[in-house]
């Protein structure tokens, strides 16, 4: 078959077949008696071997040598190319993704929209120092994407780094808490840990007016899964949090900190405080037989079903008291341990 019938039938131009040739990647070696290159049916399965390697994103200079291997596994070049695939959509997916977030910025005017790239550039750059001044950059007027911030505050390493990414994604206040709270379930203990500082840096400096019900409700939520946490510093600290939220369900946490450490001094005091509330709300309103003064003049089977706020912090009170004056109702770490579930 001559050159031009081959490249009508396979779609492949003429020129192109001479580019293979040049290249080695086809020899066809039988002529006509006129002179002319024929192809045999080996070339021109060939042919079509190259195409099909290319349209799978194979250079020329791969195929060549991959076609003259004795040796060669069709099904592992399947897999390679997969996974170089995959990298790639990757690349183009975060490309994608920062054109998004700056686009949601609305910048009005070119110097602002450099300033953003360079300080995503450099929040994702090898240099410490270099993320130290992007992060003190991005705390002015929201110079970069919460997204962006928000990542480079949960993977960054160095203390110093990630102090200061942190206070400038607290000025973002709320926006930013919903992609801190999926770290919290991350299974890098390093994102985990930045998380739950980060959450609680917006926490501590944003009023709960502009915090808003739904970010307090995430963040709560996120603290609460912290108590189950494999890594003692994100649990223990979640307790401690919670602590100072006043949320009786880091009470039996706080309980063992206090007991075995660490932070026991900590943990003391955020149980002293649930017993000087409980105290302060409870204690001046109980009548001498342990109900409240509201409900004293009822006879006692309807008192001990009254369900008012006084007689709730009465009871909590006596119950803490009593926790926190008896080390052994102290859980155990084996009690504990059994409630945490490895990750997976």
């Amino acid at each position: 078959m001559l050159i031009g019938e081959v490249a009508k039938r396979s779609g492949v131009s003429a020129r192109m077949l001479r580019h293979y040739e040049s290249l080695g990647l086809i020899d066809p070696n039988e002529r006509t008696p006129s002179g002319y290159r024929e192809y045999s049916a080996d070339d021109i399965g060939r042919i079509f071997h190259i195409e099909g390697l290319r349209k799978l994103g194979m250079s020329l200079a791969e195929i060549g040598p991959l076609l003259d291997d004795p040796a060669f596994d069709p099904s592992r070049v399947i897999d390679e190319l997969v996974e170089t695939s995959k990298r790639r959509i990757a690349v183009e997916q975060e490309l994608l993704s920062n054109l998004e977030r700056i686009d949601r910025l609305h910048h009005a005017d070119g110097e602002a929209l450099l300033l953003t790239i360079d300080l995503m550039r450099s929040l994702e750059s090898g240099d410490v120092i270099q993320r130290h001044k992007a992060a003190l950059g991005s705390g002015v007027d929201g110079a970069v994407p919460v997204e962006s911030l928000s990542a480079a505050v949960l993977n960054e390493p160095v203390l110093n780094a990630a102090g200061a990414m942190r206070w400038a994604l607290a000025q973002s206040g709320p926006e930013a808490v919903r992609y801190l709270a999926k770290g919290m379930g991350d299974l890098s203990v390093v994102v985990r840990r930045n998380a739950l500082q980060a959450l609680d840096e917006i926490r501590r400096n944003t009023a709960k007016e502009e915090l808003g019900s739904v970010a307090e409700a995430t963040i709560t939520a996120s603290l609460h899964s912290g108590l189950g946490d494999t890594d003692l510093q994100v649990r223990s600290g979640a307790a401690l949090i919670l602590g100072q939220m006043r949320d009786p369900v880091a009470v039996s946490d706080l309980l063992e900190i206090a007991m075995e450490g660490p932070k026991d001094i900590e943990a003391a005091e955020a149980l002293a405080a649930f017993v000087n509330e409980a105290r302060r709300k409870g204690s001046e309103l109980k009548s001498r037989d342990g109900s409240c003064r509201i409900c004293a003049g009822t006879p006692v089977p309807q008192r001990r079903q009254c369900g008012s706020e006084c007689c709730r912090f009465s009871l909590r009170f006596r119950v803490l008291k009593s926790m926190t004056s008896s080390p052994n109702c102290a859980p155990t770490k084996a009690s504990r341990s059994q409630q945490r579930r490895p990750r997976p």
